[in-house]
């Protein structure tokens, strides 16, 4: 099974490249184009589901990768979610100067992130999140629109400051470790470093998912950009870099109480910062571009129990947290971005009034933000609570603050459903395409229906 599943990850990259070539024949303004982004979406998406049947550890190429349930089950999230963005845009992107990039682009980053999330050796963490991070940039730009350039210019500097540190975290473990490069990580074996390697990583994936202090330039990128590539890179491309992060410092750094530490105050200040910011806007984009900034503080929250408790039955529940709270993350945040590139941003403009026009988009919508607030029995509210519980035997104080945050994002989401439900005074809206609007409804259903099973997955964990 293993050997059909790596087959089923080729036919992926293979489908990345037949597309340049089939523009290059004359084809690129084609469906064909799209079927052929399909064939490879749906292969990385069997692929993942025979990883995630295995329920044990699977390893390729030598042990250079590495992929668990907990791997898997990111991977299936981030296949699910291109499969939403596909049938929303469906051809919409041909007409895009970039044509038909995007459709090559999302089974190319879906192949890296096969590595990346699985990545169990320096020189595969390099390579994969090489891989992943120039394609993820590229796709930023490819509207072609004044805001989507200025806010791909910001991602290439950023992304290239983290590719940077994250050079210098595996030369800082090269030589601290004497680890070869095609040597699986393994636990810290050395004292004197340990702080400048916990830090270069910390600020190497800071930059990439958004965390504080290096959170600054999200809310512009997340913001402004059209919806639909951000749509992308926060619901595929964050996955990938999640499940790394979870890799790298657990590993590295389990049983240190103060690696735990450091974690918590950053969790603390990430989540704090981006509930906060989220009320100051009446922009849905940037709203949800805040908000994941605090979603990622609650996931790196978990890290601190997964490092401090190593092994123990909450560390099992907190990685399970993780992985449900990144599932219900993408399960609503790609359908949003989406959204908004069709129906518009602003909550006092467009989207108010919703409820009146479109019915069915209006209320699969409430129930995606109700998810990310966390609200029973959605697969939110799951994801939540398995990672506030296990916060408990770490620090109560941690999940004080953790709860009190989750409270705060409550005026927020509040906020955006009382527009979307209040009439409007303006004729300001725009028609939803039926595709637009099946993503948001599948996607509500989803969340339902995930989170009444929910206690059920956590077993494939």
């Amino acid at each position: 099974m293993l050997m059909i599943a790596e087959i089923l990850v080729y036919i992926t990259l293979a489908s990345s490249l037949i597309i340049p070539l089939m523009d290059a024949l004359g084809y690129g303004r084609s469906r064909a184009v799209v079927i052929v982004s399909w064939v490879g979406v749906a292969s990385f998406t069997i692929a993942s589901i025979i990883l995630l049947s295995t329920s044990s550890v699977n390893e390729f190429y030598a042990g250079l990768v590495v992929h668990n349930s907990f791997t898997s089950l990111i991977l299936l999230g981030a296949s699910i979610a291109a499969i939403l963005v596909l049938i929303a845009v469906n051809m919409d992107a041909i007409v895009w100067p970039s044509n038909p990039a995007f459709y090559s682009l999302i089974p190319l980053i879906l192949f890296g992130l096969f590595y990346l999330a699985g990545a169990n050796s320096i020189i595969t963490i390099i390579a994969s999140w090489l891989l992943v991070s120039v394609a993820s940039y590229v796709m930023v730009a490819l509207p072609g629109d004044r805001e989507s350039r200025l806010a791909a210019i910001r991602y290439v500097f950023i992304g290239a400051t983290a590719t940077l540190i994250i050079a210098l975290w595996a030369s800082t473990t090269l030589i601290g470790a004497g680890i070869e490069l095609i040597t699986p990580i393994k636990p810290r074996e050395f004292k004197s470093e340990a702080f400048l390697v916990l830090s270069l990583a910390l600020a190497a994936f800071g930059f990439k998912l958004g965390v504080v202090p290096f959170h600054w330039w999200l809310p512009s990128v997340y913001g402004r950009a059209d919806g639909r590539p951000i749509a992308i890179v926060a619901g595929i491309v964050k996955l990938g870099f999640i499940a790394l992060i979870v890799r790298i410092i657990s590993e590295s750094f389990a049983g240190s109480l103060d690696a735990a530490f450091i974690i918590a105050l950053i969790a603390i200040a990430t989540m704090t910062y981006g509930n906060i910011a989220a009320l100051t806007t009446l922009d849905l984009q940037r709203l949800l571009a805040y908000s994941s900034i605090a979603h990622v503080g609650y996931i790196i929250s978990a890290l601190t129990v997964i490092i401090a408790e190593p092994n123990s039955p909450v560390s099992k529940l907190a990685l399970a947290g993780v992985a449900i709270q990144s599932i219900a993350y993408t399960l609503a945040k790609t359908p949003l971005f989406t959204l908004v590139a069709e129906a518009g941003r602003e909550l006092e403009g467009e989207l108010r009034g919703l409820l009146a026009r479109d019915n069915t988009t209006a209320i699969s919508s409430t129930i995606l933000l109700a998810s990310l607030l966390g609200i029973p029995p959605l697969i939110g509210f799951w994801g939540k609570l398995f990672i506030f519980l296990p916060l408990a035997s770490y620090s109560i104080i941690l999940l004080i603050v953790a709860l009190v945050n989750s409270g705060i994002s409550s005026v927020y989401y509040i906020r955006a459903l009382r527009n979307v439900v209040t009439p409007a005074t303006t004729q300001q809206s725009r028609i939803i395409r039926d595709r637009y609007r099946a993503v948001v409804v599948i996607s509500a259903i989803a969340t339902i229906i995930l989170g009444l099973i929910a206690p059920i997955i956590i077993r494939l964990i």
